[in-house]
């Protein structure tokens, strides 16, 4: 036989909607008689239906994440804050790692949809009209981090990685570096894109012509393939003096294939990361590189979503850019000419 809200209120001698604000933290209720109700459900081993509760109550507590690969230590460090902070509020997530596969991705927003998820934050990739048109479809609050939302449908919270990567490579051009190879990564996301602009724009603000040969396209960014673009461009003859990596997960492998090639960092390459994740600081040498400030995009991004869920049809869609800046350490040096 099974046992019903109803079953509990009567028990412990309360009301149908004192249960249920217990249950679902809905609404302050006592301690004495917040302890009184668990009591009873624990005597009576009460296990509520989750979905049947959430089609009641149309809220499930669930947040759905859409990330594409859990091993980018940027994108670990992200989803941990961002869940710490949901939880806070008593939510829980639902992670869902795309592996940068559009199909998955829409096999995963669909699962959410069927979840009955409050809210999604996307991370997996750019918004792209399928995406926005599912998204609207679902009528759920959404928020883009990582990637700035063009048309203003969504929220978003992102970093300027153009002026970003800017930046960087005017760091190394005005510290003598005229021959800057770049260490890209899949150009299906638009934050690499941009990032590859910012490079181009600096080089041409200095009077150097961008040189496609100092371009290495990677399939990931991550150690693996920093390291095989490294081994690719340490063994030429006319290797440049510095390299500007999309990551610091592709900067640690470009300074390892630089080891393998009897190569010192700084003194023979120098060597820029982007993001500043935890290791970047710890790595050495440690990783001269762009922070992207990961506790504020996370905490930004979950206070954005849970407003939007809070105030439904009058939240106002919002783009917000963090500010960045570099991290100077000992991964590059100044060369003269």
């Amino acid at each position: 036989m099974s046992i019903s809200i109803k079953d509990i209120a009567m028990k412990a001698g309360v009301s149908i909607a004192t249960v249920s604000r217990v249950l679902n933290r809905s609404k302050p209720v006592s301690k004495v008689v917040r302890e009184r109700v668990m009591k009873v459900v624990e005597e009576l081993s009460f296990n509520p239906n989750s979905v049947a509760r959430s089609l009641v109550m149309r809220k499930s507590r669930l947040i759905g994440v859409l990330i594409p690969s859990m091993d980018n230590k940027f994108i670990s460090d992200f989803v941990n804050t961002l869940e710490k902070e949901l939880f806070k509020c008593n939510y829980t997530t639902l992670v869902c790692n795309t592996k940068r596969d559009d199909d998955i991705e829409m096999d995963f927003l669909r699962l959410l949809k069927d979840k009955y998820v409050d809210g999604v934050v996307m991370m997996a990739s750019n918004p792209k009209p399928h995406q926005i048109e599912f998204l609207e479809k679902m009528a759920i609050p959404a928020v883009f981090a990582g990637h700035t939302d063009s048309t203003k449908q969504f929220s978003s919270v992102n970093i300027d990685h153009c002026q970003a990567m800017y930046d960087a490579t005017r760091y190394l051009l005005q510290n003598g570096h005229c021959k800057i190879a770049f260490f890209g990564g899949p150009d299906i996301y638009q934050q690499i894109v941009e990032r590859l602009s910012g490079y181009k724009q600096a080089l041409a603000d200095y009077g150097i012509e961008y040189d496609e040969s100092l371009f290495y396209y990677a399939h990931d960014y991550d150690i693996e393939n920093g390291y095989e673009s490294g081994m690719k461009l340490f063994q030429r003859k006319d290797r440049p003096t510095a390299v500007c990596c999309v990551s610091d997960m592709v900067a640690i492998g470009a300074i390892r294939a630089a080891e393998d090639n009897r190569l010192s960092v700084p003194e023979d390459i120098s060597i820029m990361g982007f993001d500043d994740i935890s290791i970047a600081k710890a790595y050495r040498p440690g990783i001269t590189t762009i922070r992207q400030p990961i506790h504020e995009l996370s905490v930004q991004a979950a206070q954005m979503l849970l407003s939007q869920i809070q105030q439904k049809e009058n939240y106002v869609r919002e783009t917000r850019i963090l500010p960045h800046e570099i991290m100077v350490r000992g991964s590059c040096m100044a060369v003269s000419n």
